[in-house]
């Protein structure tokens, strides 16, 4: 499966050559002009109140973004909740993406101090936060409207909607979309000849764009994206910039905590499954390490045992100072403690750093305070 997602990803960036790639390349274009009108058809359907939306009892907050694979939702979601907590009784609701067992009703991942779930039940990027925060409320639901009834039922006021923005059918006081600077939209064509989810004109909808990972450009390009996402969504609030700041780096077996300095100049085993595991790479190297290997998996793998096995042969035959992997990855690697046991094992937790992050945060709260739900 992996293999092929591969095959179709250098297929619809063109680096795929020959007659079966052409063949596949138009086969994929007519299925997105099918997928764009399907998606145009719906949008219209609830901007026409044909599709009913429904409105929350509190005020929620969408956080999306209109591409496939990572964009850095899990970072500003973080870093939203540690902003408004202490005005607000923060409830998130994720649809649980990377768990390995289904849930048909709202499930309570985690109230206060209280843990009900793992990451095979909880999706990954949920667990990694629930892990992190005592304060918040932390639901998986599929149907999130639902879930704001769980969310109520536990004393939240404000909900924070984790990859919300394609999801119509809940209101929500504002929407923030987040672009990838370095490829914030692929090869501009829909699902599945390319990575958008959705045509251009869905971004009008936006309220407040984010530009993460924008130390990887240059200041001409953050310009050139700040004037197109102008053009896109004339009516927008505010286009900010992020980049990705690098905390600590973190054993996986006895949670001791590094500096990143720690990480230069060494050897490093490295492997995830994410969305954008180019930028992992990148954000390794930015340390001043080598990354003698790379193991990158589909996004939200759930890891075996024998994957584990695997890995920890590769990391001995690559003769690295370390083995590396991401925060959200190495959720679901705790139960494996054991089999790691000394070895130089690690995962490196990640934040964002905001630029003007006061005024978007003052954008955000007043549209909380006004009430208003679209």
């Amino acid at each position: 499966m992996n293999s092929l997602s591969n095959y179709l990803e250098k297929i619809i960036d063109r680096s795929k050559k020959g007659k079966i790639a052409a063949v596949i390349r138009f086969i994929l274009f007519l299925l997105s002009i099918l997928y764009s009108q399907l998606a145009k058809i719906r949008s219209i359907l609830y901007q026409n109140n044909i599709l009913k939306k429904k409105e929350a009892e509190i005020p929620v907050i969408s956080i999306g973004n209109i591409t496939t694979g990572g964009t850095g939702k899990t970072p500003f979601t973080a870093f939203l909740a540690k902003e408004l907590k202490t005005d607000y009784r923060i409830a998130i609701i994720s649809r649980g993406y990377g768990a390995s067992q289904d849930v048909e009703e709202p499930f309570l991942i985690k109230d206060k101090k209280q843990l009900y779930a793992g990451a095979a039940e909880a999706g990954d990027e949920l667990f990694m936060l629930a892990r992190r925060n005592d304060e918040l409320i932390f639901i998986r639901s599929a149907n999130r409207y639902q879930g704001t009834k769980l969310a109520v039922d536990h004393g939240a006021d404000l909900i924070l909607l984790d990859d919300g923005f394609q999801h119509y059918q809940l209101k929500r006081q504002t929407d923030i979309v987040l672009i990838d600077s370095e490829k914030p939209f692929s090869n501009n064509k829909v699902l599945p000849a390319g990575l958008l989810r959705e045509p251009f004109a869905a971004l009008k909808r936006a309220d407040l764009f984010l530009l993460n990972r924008s130390e990887n450009v240059d200041f001409s390009r953050v310009k050139e994206l700040k004037d197109s996402l102008n053009t896109l969504s004339p009516s927008n609030e505010g286009v900010f910039r992020a980049e990705t700041s690098l905390e600590s780096c973190v054993s996986v077996a006895s949670q001791r905590k590094e500096s990143t300095d720690f990480l230069k100049e060494k050897r490093v085993f490295a492997f995830s499954g994410i969305g954008s595991p180019e930028a992992f790479e990148k954000s390794i190297e930015s340390t001043g390490a080598e990354v003698v290997s790379y193991k990158i998996f589909k996004d939200h793998y759930n890891y075996q045992k024998e994957d584990l096995l695997t890995l920890l042969d590769q990391y001995s035959a690559s003769e690295a100072d370390l083995i590396l992997t991401t925060e959200k990855d190495a959720v679901k690697l705790f139960d494996f403690a054991e089999m790691i046991g000394d070895l130089p094992f690690y995962y490196l937790k990640i934040s964002l750093a905001i630029e003007d992050k006061e005024e978007l945060l003052e954008i955000v709260k007043e549209k909380i305070k006004s009430g208003k739900a679209k």
